[in-house]
């Protein structure tokens, strides 16, 4: 998908994005911001096609730690996981879903899985 469409794809599911373009000599890249703590790094084809996305995101809300910033907080990182999912592969949303829950992102295994990895060196 390319750039342009997928950041009309962002405002019109409600979520505000922000580019700020890294591009050089060697590569075309930047930075896409949806909201505080919560950040995406994309790279570029030749033709403004997203070929690779990686999202950032902060566990905890900035700014407050009352329990309406943190659910907000949480609810906005899955949105922005969601949609991101759903635009580039070009999935429903129950598919999306089910992606999600394989990752283990609602019945904590996620954590798991990050903490059961060892790395050898």
């Amino acid at each position: 998908m390319k750039l342009e469409h997928l950041l009309q794809a962002y405002k019109l599911n409600k979520i505000d994005a922000t580019v700020k373009d890294m591009s050089n000599e060697d590569e075309r890249a930047g930075v896409i911001n949806f909201a505080n703590g919560i950040s995406a790094s994309y790279l570029l084809d030749d033709e403004d096609i997203v070929i690779v996305m990686k999202i950032f995101f902060n566990c905890l809300a900035r700014g407050s730690t009352k329990l309406n910033a943190q659910l907000s907080h949480v609810i906005k990182v899955i949105q922005v996981m969601q949609n991101t999912i759903m635009l580039l592969a070009n999935i429903p949303q129950k598919e999306c879903n089910m992606i999600l829950e394989k990752l283990g992102l609602f019945d904590n295994t996620f954590q798991k899985r990050k903490e059961n990895k060892t790395f050898r060196t």
